[in-house]
């Protein structure tokens, strides 16, 4: 079918899922021809036709990955709970993008560092005190917010300056009488502009929300106000931490590595780990 009349069939119908089309493999580059399949016992056919076997391996061990593949944020996900997650959400949000002094060398650092990002996080903005991120041995975080949020996060893509990640967990509010389970997918984009000397970061996140409970998906409009409102005050106080903690690394790290040195939440390891991203040699002794 040309790619003209898959379109027309995608038109048709009410919702086209943004699923990557299965490409077709080939053991050759080259095309063969009839005479060549009908080649002798030593021909080019005959040694095409006994590497079927092989080509029909590969198909079948490529070809669900390539099905399950889809696009988010830019990026090609085969992860089957993203998936879920996106294609079949509860609610899904564009968030305020959040902008601070910086780079993008700090946003990938702390990015690639969840645990050490909510340290910081829990010392400079008090309102996150609460809050911790520990790593895992599979390379996924645990997030507990004093059991108002707890849930595991794990990076399922990341190319450049896009990101996507996943969560599944739990969430209480109203003084824990209303307590939802589920996952969360959430993506961020970021971008770096100059403003004269000084460097800019925006970061723009994206969330979907499915949740477990299906009396929740059935009075969907009557508490959608309520998750919202949790919504947009949980990311209002990331996005100031964040503010915070980009500005504070971008602009006084010799000076934060000296506070960071009193502090009992940071291992020795993640201090060495700062010193040489952000001070070099001038933060040795």
């Amino acid at each position: 079918m040309s790619s003209q009349s898959g379109n027309a069939g995608c038109r048709g119908r009410t919702r086209c899922r943004n699923v990557r089309v299965p490409v077709p493999y080939s053991a050759s580059s080259g095309t063969l021809s009839n005479d060549s399949v009908r080649g002798g016992a030593s021909g080019p056919g005959r040694r095409w036709i006994g590497r079927l076997p092989a080509v029909l391996a590969c198909a079948l061990i490529l070809a669900p990955f390539a099905e399950g593949a889809f696009t988010v944020n830019g990026l090609t996900v085969s992860d089957r709970l993203t998936q879920e997650v996106v294609e079949r959400y509860t609610l899904t949000r564009n968030l305020q993008a959040v902008r601070f002094s910086g780079t993008i060398r700090v946003v990938d650092w702390l990015l690639d560092r969840p645990d050490l990002a909510a340290t910081l996080a829990r010392q400079l903005y008090p309102p996150l005190e609460r809050y911790h991120v520990a790593v895992r041995d599979d390379g996924s975080f645990d997030v507990n917010d004093l059991g108002a949020l707890q849930g595991n996060l794990r990076l399922v893509a990341h190319q450049g300056t896009r990101r996507v990640y996943v969560c599944h967990g739990q969430f209480r509010s109203l003084a824990y009488l209303l307590s939802l389970s589920g996952n969360m997918v959430f993506t961020l984009e970021y971008r770096e502009s100059r403003h004269d000397a000084a460097s800019t970061v925006e970061v723009a996140p994206q969330l979907y929300v499915r949740l477990d409970n299906l009396l929740a998906h059935g009075t969907l409009k009557l508490i959608a106000p309520l998750l919202h409102g949790v919504i947009d005050r949980r990311f209002a106080n990331l996005t100031a931490a964040t503010q915070i903690v980009g500005e504070r690394v971008t602009r006084d790290p010799e000076g934060l590595y000296r506070e960071m040195q009193t502090w009992s939440d940071i291992r020795p390891d993640q201090l060495e780990d700062f010193r040489r991203a952000f001070l070099g040699e001038r933060g040795k002794r």
